[in-house]
């Protein structure tokens, strides 16, 4: 087989010892997203002139010839779990656990988005063939969905078309590996390979929570829906006074004539082509006039109930994105992570008969990573050592800025300070926090914006030197770079990073204790056990997460709080 200017020749494997690095890839049954498929061949590759094919049920001699080598995926979650079938669950993470496994679609997410300032859209294999490597593997998917039907047959029986097509794809990924590690290298201030990782170790954990689902009640999304389209029906005859009826011609304009019969229409913000926005956030402060009061509601109702009703399965299985430009995952089909916040939905989700659900939360988690970045970089933090004593942040500032103890600080002037110590990190400037903290429910004028500013400058004077400078791009302490960075997405990165790589650790720990995650939002992970080992689980679950966050945040105490629910509520 003639590929890369070269000649190689396929063989399968018969006890050769190959050389210390080795890509691997694997050819599989056609099955549903949330099955794991059957392996049909298994490639192996060093940058020699053989690509050898390893039989099955050779595959743990194969391990054991090469057990301290790094072995080189594509997608290396996917790989994982098809090769978990034939050496076992616990040797796949003593690979992991080492460091041994590299993914060269996580190599490339983290090298654009430290050079280039965002994780990229589209990284598959012939993507990074065509651009490192000027060759083109596409164009076989007819060949790539065929393997299924040599399943249980030896290699010597599957023709050469088939062979060379997965022989090209295990030598592509090793070259492409190296070809990413040369690039990342300059920007590999922490030799961390940008914290390569933990992002492969959450990734696993993220493959294993979209598989496992969680259960969803269908004769309850009937019965809610049912109620709350007798609402939409009601807000949509209100509507209709005015003049506004959903899917009506001209609808755009009589939106617009009310606007601006209601006087507002010169305050509200223009698209693109000129019209007066419609959008929610334009709107809120607002939403105590007739018409808008009404408007809001169907808006908010006819996007929940949409969300509601393209849920059709007894267990819903979210896909979840490993990575995105702060360091956080992503979700979607459904977007788990943001449920749409009207009453039942979330109950709506739960645990499957004789079980529950273990719902564990991190108690102010970035601010506790911020104060290890503040740690890190000065050398105390206030805010750091307030936490360590057990003291409530939003207490503590709130009594600063109002100049009254601790503990009388009211419920409104806390909730007051959350707005402040959530907003003020991530380097808002003034008009930016007023619109923030509308979402706590604060009206604020610009001189009292700034007097909270003022203040949570006093409660925390080491956030002044953080929040100082710019630089254009930033690291976290797990050494991942973001490019290209903002301002406020610089002073926001380190932290918000910070917690989600300690997050991601939390998942790989609990998936290998054998925990079924069954769902994850940012700072809480669900889990599904046995009702009679609920107590149980929960202070092993608590333990683990506690564990795993201190390992990227070892100097501020962690602590987490947890609730045990049929259904899924916060």
């Amino acid at each position: 087989m003639k590929f890369l200017n070269k000649d190689y020749d396929i063989s399968i494997w018969s006890g050769q010892k190959l050389d210390k690095v080795i890509a691997m890839d694997t050819e599989t049954t056609i099955v549903p997203f949330h099955m794991t498929p059957d392996l049909v061949t298994c490639q192996a590759y060093d940058g020699g002139s053989n690509v050898y094919f390893i039989p099955t049920n050779r595959l743990n001699a194969f391990f054991n010839r090469h057990w301290d080598n790094t072995f080189i995926f594509h997608n290396a979650s996917f790989d994982a779990d098809v090769l978990e079938k034939h050496i076992g669950r616990k040797r796949i993470y003593e690979i992991y656990d080492e460091n041994r496994i590299k993914d060269t679609s996580t190599m490339y997410r983290l090298l654009h988005l430290a050079s280039i300032g965002f994780v990229p859209f589209k990284y598959n294999l012939a993507f990074l063939s065509k651009k490192y490597l000027n060759i083109d593997i596409e164009g076989k998917g007819d060949i790539q969905c065929d393997f299924s039907r040599f399943l249980n047959q030896e290699i010597a029986e599957i023709p050469d078309t088939h062979l060379e097509y997965a022989a090209k794809d295990v030598i592509a990924t090793y070259h492409n590996y190296w070809a990413l590690s040369s690039l990342i290298a300059p920007y590999d201030t922490y030799g961390t390979m940008l914290s390569h990782d933990i992002q492969v170790k959450g990734e696993l954990a993220l493959t294993h929570i979209r598989k496992n689902g969680i259960s969803f009640n269908l004769k309850e999304r009937d019965r809610w829906l049912d109620e709350k389209n007798k609402e939409l029906s009601i807000l949509g005859e209100r509507l209709g006074t005015w003049g506004w009826v959903r899917g009506t011609k001209g609808i755009k304009q009589r939106y617009e004539d009310i606007i601006t019969r209601l006087g507002i229409g010169d305050k509200l913000p223009r698209t693109e082509d000129g019209s007066i926005s419609s959008k929610s956030e334009d709107l809120e402060e607002y939403r105590s006039l007739p018409f808008i009061s009404d408007y809001l509601q169907y808006v908010e109702l006819e996007k929940a109930t949409t969300f509601v009703r393209d849920l059709n399965e007894s267990r819903v299985h979210p896909k979840y994105n490993s990575l995105v430009n702060t360091g956080r995952t992503s979700c979607s089909k459904p977007n788990f992570q943001q449920l749409p916040r009207l009453g039942g939905i979330r109950e709506m989700f739960g645990a499957s008969e004789g079980n529950t659900l273990i719902i564990t939360d991190y108690s102010t988690l970035e601010l506790c990573t911020l104060s290890q970045v503040l740690l890190n970089q000065y050398g105390e933090s206030i805010m750091g050592d307030l936490i360590n004593e057990g003291r409530d942040l939003h207490r503590y500032y709130a009594s600063l800025l109002h100049n009254i103890p601790e503990g009388h600080v009211s419920k409104n002037q806390r909730q007051e300070a959350k707005a402040a110590n959530f907003g003020f990190p991530g380097g808002l400037g003034i008009d930016t926090f007023r619109k923030f903290s509308s979402g706590y429910g604060l009206e604020l004028s610009e001189s009292q914006a700034q007097s909270m500013k003022d203040a949570w400058f006093r409660a925390f004077p080491e956030m002044e030197g953080y929040l100082r400078n710019e630089e254009g791009n930033v690291y976290t302490t797990t050494g991942r770079r973001r490019g290209n960075t903002t301002y406020c997405a610089e002073k926001n990165t380190p932290f918000q990073g910070l917690a989600a790589d300690g997050a991601k650790l939390a998942l790989y720990n609990l998936d290998k204790a054998g925990f079924r995650i069954v769902g994850f939002v940012h700072d809480e992970i669900i889990t599904e056990v046995s009702k009679e080992k609920a107590e149980e689980m929960l202070v092993a679950q608590e333990k683990i997460m506690i564990d795993s966050m201190q390992q990227v945040v070892p100097d501020i105490k962690i602590s987490v709080e947890s609730q045990i629910s049929e259904v899924y509520c916060k």
